[in-house]
């Protein structure tokens, strides 16, 4: 007993001399033995002091069609690509070799965005991103970077520093990430403290702990689980540790499920374009030809904002937002049942037509609902 309040008050103390990490993002991936509707899941919960957050769809000269959520369409934080390959990127660990080198150096959503663009699978992904750290072209300040990379078949668990890549293959199940590593190979590479080890910890191990909920509860994980999960902001009670899931410096959330049969037309990256408890989730399609304008131009992040300034990141999701993603993912998935048919009969065109048509009519609904 007293050395367990000899540990919780250590941890308060840790936690109230350290200020939040503004890098404290949390991920996961699901696959589709825990799906159970023949697709995978990737989430991101962004976590940085940016509010300027907006989705973006490729530009038509792109080689491969993408969808993603950044603050310019410059790079990708979180996206899909019309192959089906999902990509993510967690802040890492800070470590012996840190990718602080500026000159020439790509960012890792300018990383994200080449391989989007240049990969139709997870494995060309990975070595895709060997091939640019191989080649020192990459900076990310003083800690190195996590990239998760999912497609139809397999995910992948990229930890890395300026000069060392080290991917673990996931292929069912699920798996969560914080801003530690995880690979074992990694370790003796890790320089970060108590606080951004328990920091992270805590985080990755609510995710672990509400995924294993869903599963117990249904059987299954659905996007509506992710998009729960994500706004989780509360620890156990009498918990040192503060910080949840969904806190001050969360700026975005992303679940994108791929379609493992017609992931060209039916994946979909649902976002919230703000702070996940202070807007809603909207689906968008990777076959989106067009999008709502108030989601491009930060209409849509600053309306969340103003929410977040009046509400706080802690604030109560009102009951006619939650109806209204309810509806809108069954919406959707309706549109979707309705595409699969004519994907079947050949009919490519008019699948895309009916789920743009789909998504846009959600869109307008939810900009309405909003006030943008």
């Amino acid at each position: 007993m007293k050395k367990s309040l000899l540990y919780a008050g250590i941890c308060a103390l840790i936690f109230a001399a350290v200020p939040f990490a503004a890098r404290a993002c949390t991920s996961w991936m699901v696959f589709s033995d825990l799906t159970r509707n023949n697709t995978n899941i990737l989430h991101k919960n962004r976590d940085s002091k940016s509010k300027n957050i907006a989705a973006f769809i490729s530009k038509p000269g792109s080689k491969r069609k993408w969808v993603a959520l950044n603050n310019t369409d410059a790079g990708v934080n979180a996206g899909v690509n019309t192959s089906g390959l999902a990509g993510v990127m967690n802040s890492g660990e800070r470590c012996i070799d840190p990718p602080n080198v500026r000159k020439g150096g790509k960012d890792t959503t300018v990383i994200m965005r080449a391989i989007l663009e240049s990969c139709d699978t997870a494995k060309q992904a990975v070595a895709k991103l060997e091939e640019i750290i191989k080649s020192g072209d990459y900076h990310h300040g003083d800690n190195g970077s996590t990239f998760l990379f999912c497609d139809v078949n397999e995910g992948y668990v990229c930890e890395l520093t300026y000069k060392y890549v080290s991917s673990q293959r996931i292929g069912r199940g699920y798996t969560v990430r914080a801003n530690i590593w995880q690979n074992p190979n990694m370790y003796e590479l890790s320089r970060t403290t108590l606080f951004g080890h328990l920091h992270s910890s805590a985080r990755a191990y609510m995710a672990l702990s509400l995924l294993n909920k869903a599963i117990d509860t249904n059987r299954k994980i659905t996007v509506a689980d992710s998009f729960a999960i994500s706004r989780h902001h509360k620890m156990p009670e009498k918990s040192p540790m503060e910080r949840s899931l969904c806190g001050k410096t969360t700026n975005s959330g992303a679940t994108i499920e791929i379609d493992r049969e017609y992931p060209e037309v039916l994946s979909v990256l649902y976002a919230t374009i703000g702070p996940p408890r202070n807007t809603l989730y909207i689906p968008i399609p990777v076959c989106a030809e067009k999008l709502h304008p108030a989601m491009s131009d930060y209409r849509w992040s600053n309306a969340a904002w103003k929410h977040f300034d009046k509400n706080s990141f802690s604030a109560t999701i009102p009951e006619a937002w939650s109806k209204f993603e309810a509806d809108a993912v069954a919406k959707l998935a309706a549109a979707k049942a309705e595409a699969r048919k004519l994907l079947k009969s050949g009919k490519r065109a008019e699948a895309i037509a009916l789920i743009n048509a789909a998504a846009g009519a959600i869109w307008t609904d939810a900009a309405a609902l909003l006030g943008i």
